[in-house]
């Protein structure tokens, strides 16, 4: 699992950093040795960090493995975010 942490750090101070929100994003066990299928959860965020539950959610299909995770984290963000109901 990947986990994606957002924490506000107020005037740059990261002793009293806080998180403000998180994405998880897991194999859902399908694909390929070059290609995988994954699954993503948005938690709530901003003023409603800790509110029960998932924000928003989505996944990525199709994903090629050999590129660098920061491709997987920005599919699964804008899958989640921009996916058609």
């Amino acid at each position: 699992m990947i986990v994606v942490k957002i924490e506000l750090w107020p005037h740059g101070n990261e002793s009293k950093a806080r998180e403000i929100g998180r994405c998880n994003i897991w194999n859902d066990g399908t694909g390929t040795k070059e290609r995988g299928n994954y699954k993503a959860e948005l938690k709530h965020a901003g003023i409603y960090y800790g509110k029960e539950g998932n924000w928003k959610t989505g996944g990525v299909k199709d994903h090629r493995r050999n590129l660098s995770p920061y491709h997987l984290v920005y599919s699964a963000i804008k899958n989640c975010l921009w996916k058609s109901k």
